[in-house]
């Protein structure tokens, strides 16, 4: 809805729209509503409805992973329709939900007019990233609306749809694993696995190679209680860990024979989990006791 239409609210489009409902003539679905309001009224409205009462900016995305998480769903009612819908997660490790939408049908101007919409409520941000199904529409949307974002493809989406191609278990258990590895050298000797059992499921997953997900942990003045549970899980183990400091950002961690080099100014660690899950691993913890450092400061950029 326009900026200068707010008067347009869903009561007031409810009492326009409720004599047509007891017409047998009218069925009433969404384009219907939009096409009778802008007809009769010259109102160009939407079925886009944010978590916010007044304001540009929907204030929990403040504090959430720079990942949005997209799916529809077919309405089964008489109306019809798509429902459309945007999640994040908080600091807690939550399911924080942005915003949802209907619309008619699943198609390239549907998804456009909705990520549109969600732009103009929560804008956009650094590194951002989408994860969605397989869907075309989808894809094509985010790369109009959010040219600059990344676009990924749903883990869960991505095991449910090779579930659906009725494959051995042992491949569904290989991509598992692979799909939560760290290293590139582990994923590829997973992925190379599943290449001799099933071939055919390779060339699938690897139209669109699953990388595993910057998952940014959001913006914080200090860690969240999720974020200081996570980090007490690893401490222990960080204690046993033989540190070797370079220089005031460099370190050199030994676990079990193997060096890993970690840098706090970079925030990356050689294992990889420090800089995917912006979450310091155990090297990087091991690193930071050496110097008496804040932990919460290493937890997100």
């Amino acid at each position: 809805m326009k900026a200068n239409q707010r008067h347009a609210t869903s009561k007031l489009i409810s009492g326009y729209i409720f004599d047509n409902l007891r017409d047998p003539r009218f069925e009433v679905t969404p384009a219907f509503v939009i096409a009778e309001m802008q007809k009769l009224h010259g109102l160009d409205i939407g079925f886009l409805y944010m978590f916010y009462a007044y304001g540009s900016s929907i204030s929990g995305w403040n504090h959430c992973r720079s990942v949005i998480a997209v799916d529809a769903t077919f309405l089964k009612s008489k109306f019809r329709g798509v429902l459309m819908i945007s999640v994040s997660k908080d600091a807690n490790n939550q399911i924080f939900q942005l915003a949802f939408g209907i619309a008619e049908s699943e198609n390239n101007n549907s998804y456009e007019w909705y990520f549109s919409e969600l732009r103009n409520a929560i804008g956009s941000r650094e590194n951002l990233i989408f994860l969605s199904d397989r869907d075309q529409a989808i894809a094509y949307a985010i790369a109009k609306v959010y040219p600059e974002s990344h676009h990924g493809i749903c883990i869960y989406h991505l095991e449910q749809n090779i579930k659906q191609r009725k494959v051995k278990s042992e491949v569904i258990k290989l991509f598992q694993t692979a799909a939560r590895v760290y290293r590139r050298k582990e994923f590829d000797l997973y992925m190379s696995n599943i290449a001799k059992v099933d071939k055919k499921t390779y060339d699938y997953l690897m139209e669109e190679p699953p990388e595993r997900r910057n998952e940014t942990e959001g913006t914080f003045y200090d860690v969240s209680c999720w974020v200081e549970e996570e980090l007490k899980k690893k401490i222990d183990l960080a204690f046993t860990l033989n540190v070797y400091p370079v220089d005031s950002w460099h370190s050199r961690v030994e676990e079990e024979g193997i060096t890993f080099l970690v840098d706090l100014n970079k925030r990356t660690c050689n294992c990889f989990q420090f800089q995917f899950d912006e979450l310091p691993c155990i090297h990087a913890i091991a690193a930071i006791e050496k110097r008496n450092i804040k932990k919460s400061n290493f937890c997100s950029h």
